[in-house]
């Protein structure tokens, strides 16, 4: 019996230390990465890590506004992985990669191909598909230097959180996951659409100019491969062919080109449907929406004021197609309606059938004077 007890109390011990904190880590330890830039430069990968203090990463209570300092590293390699051990060498302390927010590539790198990096870059399970994917043609290292308006945490900036920007600005462009970025440039006929971002200068700052970060269009892949890029204008027809986009700002003009004021256009629905059309391949597509007024400059009735609307929405749907396809870009990703389908499809790029139908639901006195 005195046997067994002993055995017993053996056995209860070992259990006490092994349920013990045997892996903890001290944070303070680390060095926490919150961003990264990827460059492709004269056959050799840069890449680039925004570090953050951890107080700057929380809020705290009576804790001053002045912005902590943002530490940008640089390394370069033959690869991305020799990249980030060289960046890793002079990092001081131990560096965690899993707090990253945000992936954003250089037009060089995009131009390469991302899947040239892909699989080093998630072969550690420090990396997750959940960053934000933006690409840009600026500096990498003062892109990811960049400060927030007020407050002391870096979160504050439009990479850790675009979604947000997004839903109050719903006639920007729906911010990529690295997840649906990838799943996206894996498909044979679906063209990704990334943020394109550059830095401007303004908004001041107790009377200076002060750096802030824009998406100022769109970048189009293949196969994880850029094709061409898109200002704000030229893209401007993305946005009414999402079903997600729900309050569009549509400022319409009439027949000589006169601003005659601006719509909040909302509620889409998208219906696309493959279709032959003259012996050619065409995709017919049906969007209705509603709108509702928001400024206007002249005195015009409801039929007009639908008719403009709906002729603005056409051009501007109209516009982006035909851009695109002067690029050799199918910015619409049509093919992959056909593909998915299971028809014929070949690299050449589908007509375009558009059928739009607005319903002006109200005005801001809810009523309209002829």
């Amino acid at each position: 019996m005195m046997k067994q007890a002993w055995k017993a109390a053996a056995v209860g011990c070992m259990l006490v230390s092994l349920c013990g904190c045997w892996d903890v880590k001290n944070i303070q330890y680390f060095n926490f990465v919150n961003m990264i830039g990827i460059d492709y430069v004269d056959g050799k990968y840069l890449i680039y890590a925004q570090i953050n203090e951890l107080a700057s990463m929380s809020k705290q209570e009576g804790s001053g506004s002045t912005p902590n300092p943002i530490v940008v590293g640089k390394g370069e390699g033959p690869s991305i992985g020799m990249a980030a051990f060289d960046l890793q060498k002079e990092s001081q302390m131990r560096m965690d990669w899993t707090q990253n927010k945000a992936f954003i590539f250089s037009d060089r790198m995009l131009a390469r191909g991302f899947f040239d990096i892909h699989d080093e870059l998630m072969r550690t399970r420090d990396q997750r598909y959940t960053p934000w994917v933006f690409a840009t043609s600026d500096d990498l290292a003062k892109v990811l230097s960049t400060k927030p308006i007020t407050g002391s945490s870096s979160i504050n900036t439009m990479y850790y959180q675009p979604n947000l920007l997004y839903k109050q600005m719903q006639s920007s462009f729906e911010p990529e996951t690295y997840q649906k970025f990838v799943r996206s440039s894996r498909e044979p006929f679906e063209t990704a659409l990334v943020d394109h971002v550059k830095l401007t200068e303004n908004w001041d700052k107790d009377g200076k100019p002060f750096t802030l970060p824009i998406v100022n269009g769109l970048v189009a892949l293949r196969h994880g491969k850029s094709e061409a890029r898109f200002n704000r204008e030229e893209a401007s027809g993305v946005k009414w062919l999402k079903e997600k986009t729900l309050r569009g700002i549509l400022p319409f003009k009439d027949d000589q080109g006169m601003f005659i004021g601006t719509a909040a256009v909302k509620n889409n629905k998208v219906k696309k449907t493959p279709a032959y059309k003259d012996g050619k391949r065409i995709v017919k597509l049906s969007i209705t929406m509603s709108a509702s007024l928001r400024e206007q400059k002249k005195r015009l009735g409801l039929t007009e004021i639908n008719a403009l609307l709906k002729k603005n929405v056409e051009n501007e749907i109209m516009q982006t197609y035909e851009i695109g396809k002067k690029r050799s870009v199918d910015i619409y990703s049509l093919n992959e309606v056909w593909y998915r389908k299971g028809l014929a499809v070949d690299d050449s790029i589908p007509g375009l059938e558009l059928h739009v139908k607005i319903k002006l639901m109200a005005t801001n006195m809810f009523e309209l004077r002829d």
